[in-house]
């Protein structure tokens, strides 16, 4: 209810607006009589005060004041006094102040008691709460009917829809949702946003939204929302105010889908959850407690519709390192290879198990890098394990091989997509105990050697790589010949070598490829930390 509203009850037919044209428009929400000066206390925003001058007797102007600057500030609606009773007519102080702060005033008669004052302002106050939330109850009446038989979102907003009777727009993100309604041109954009305030039976934040379409020259008004949850990534509800705006009962009707939403999100957390649990105890029953009678095998790989074809092959990457959404896009990318999958997930790795027709459905690291291109630039660390395709009869073997390949490949990176047959000989280091041996078979002196004279050691991998080939190493390093040559001579010193005894020689090779991997691991690992 507004000023100008209050004034053409029946009760106000004989008072008097004494301030003109001042806040006819100010909103009335609440109404107090005036009994103390400490208007902070009690007063609120849109309050209309009744009072009889009672309170205001023997103060200093002052005083008064500065009570009308705190009024003004709260926000109160305007003043109504009761004259012949007290007083017999409105001071020329209160009509100043009302006039300086910008306060309607009314007088009333004193035959009008502060009870008909209160009660026709509370009334239809009241009733507009009342219809309110009354439309509030009968649409979660009709949206209850559609959530206990599992609607889906459409379902949901074509109810929306039909019940609000605006234009509106629904994206599901995660879902890859978007439900339009309506007949509004598709290429609006936002030109403006004001936040709005939250009213008093709504919960949610809204902005409101002032949009243009360039093919129409025309402004279109839209209220926003986000629908925030734990659940999803954020989804977003617009609904177009159209000719006649948006009513509080619209947004009752709002408040509820968004309520209707959310519950539709959590549950559907809740089923993919429990969807997620159960494949993922059935991924681990068939590759880490795999049952020795085949027939159990089978009947587990049936459940998981895992049993279209006769081969298997395993894709693991570790995940200690790696986020929630990092983790999510790799197992996607990697699900996305091939069509029939099951997808299991541990504390520190995850791995695909692929269901394949024959070999030539293998997947390769050729294939997994091209894929898997932008994870494997953003993140060196990244390690990808295939394992061999292989029959069910051996397919516990599939994630002992991954595991295998991925330790192996966190100690001594040889590349970020790697095959457990990339390993060769060093498989027989593979196992956990073992792994930690093959330091201790490496001489000190070629340890020391890296530590201490690394350019020497560098000298040494390349002259290796290069197939011991002097020529070839002088033109890697960009140094002379008889350079290369000086170095060669005196690390076969320093390692007591003999280039030509070729089992002394080949020990020293995988050494030193051994410690170059290791070092490159670490220098990855001193470079992804330097980034962070």
């Amino acid at each position: 209810m507004r000023i100008y509203e209050l004034l053409r009850l029946e009760i106000f037919q004989n008072s008097q607006l004494l301030t003109g044209e001042i806040g006819l428009e100010n909103e009335i929400e609440s109404v107090m009589i005036l009994e103390a000066l400490d208007i902070e206390k009690w007063s609120r925003k849109n309050q209309l005060i009744l009072t009889s001058l009672y309170a205001f007797e023997n103060m200093e102007l002052k005083e008064i004041e500065d009570f009308f600057q705190k009024m003004r500030g709260i926000g109160v609606s305007g003043l109504v006094v009761k004259v012949e009773r007290l007083i017999s007519r409105v001071p020329e102080w209160l009509l100043s102040f009302c006039g300086k702060y910008q306060l309607p005033l009314i007088k009333v008669k004193k035959d009008v008691t502060y009870e008909q004052i209160v009660l026709a302002i509370y009334q239809p106050i009241l009733n507009h709460q009342s219809h309110v939330l009354k439309t509030y109850y009968e649409v979660r009446q009709r949206f209850n009917r559609l959530t206990r038989n599992f609607s889906s979102y459409e379902q949901i907003m074509t109810e929306f829809y039909h019940m609000i009777q605006k234009d509106c727009l629904l994206l599901l993100p995660e879902q890859k949702l978007t439900l339009r309604f309506g007949v509004l041109p598709h290429e609006l954009v936002v030109t403006k946003r004001v936040k709005m305030p939250i009213g008093e039976f709504s919960k949610n934040h809204y902005e409101l939204l002032t949009l243009f379409s360039h093919s129409e020259s025309k402004e279109y008004f839209a209220l926003e929302t986000n629908i925030a949850n734990n659940f999803s990534s954020e989804c977003t509800l617009l609904v177009h105010e159209g000719e006649t705006g948006l009513k509080e009962t619209d947004l009752m009707i709002i408040e509820n889908l968004i309520d209707v939403i959310q519950e539709k999100l959590q549950m559907d957390f809740l089923i993919k959850k429990d969807r997620y649990t159960r494949l993922n105890n059935l991924a681990d029953a068939i590759l880490q407690n795999t049952p020795s009678n085949l027939d159990e095998v089978k009947s587990l790989l049936k459940e998981a519709k895992l049993n279209y074809y006769p081969y298997y092959q395993g894709v693991a990457f570790a995940t200690k390192d790696l986020s929630a959404e990092e983790k999510r896009t790799l197992r996607n990318k990697l699900r996305g290879l091939r069509t029939h999958t099951l997808f299991f997930e541990h504390h520190n790795y995850s791995l695909v198990l692929y269901n394949l027709k024959d070999e030539q459905r293998r997947l390769t690291k050729e294939e997994i890098r091209r894929q898997l291109v932008d994870s494997l630039r953003q993140n060196c660390q990244l390690v990808i394990a295939t394992s061999p395709i292989k029959p069910m009869e051996t397919i516990k073997e599939i994630l002992i091989d991954c595991l295998d390949t991925l330790r192996f490949n966190q100690e001594y990176l040889i590349a970020n997509v790697v095959d457990i047959q990339d390993l060769g000989i060093f498989r027989y280091f593979i196992s956990e105990e073992k792994l930690a041996e093959v330091t201790n078979l490496i001489s000190p002196e070629l340890i020391n050697l890296q530590l201490q004279q690394p350019e020497l050691f560098h000298t040494l991998f390349t002259f290796f790589k290069t197939n011991r080939n002097y020529k070839q190493t002088s033109e890697v390093l960009f140094l002379h010949a008889k350079t290369i040559r000086y170095r060669i001579d005196r690390i076969q010193e320093l390692l007591s070598l003999d280039l030509n005894n070729s089992v002394q020689t080949m020990n020293i090779e995988i050494a030193t490829y051994l410690l170059h991997l290791k070092l490159r691991r670490k220098k990855i690992e001193k470079t992804n930390y330097l980034n962070k």
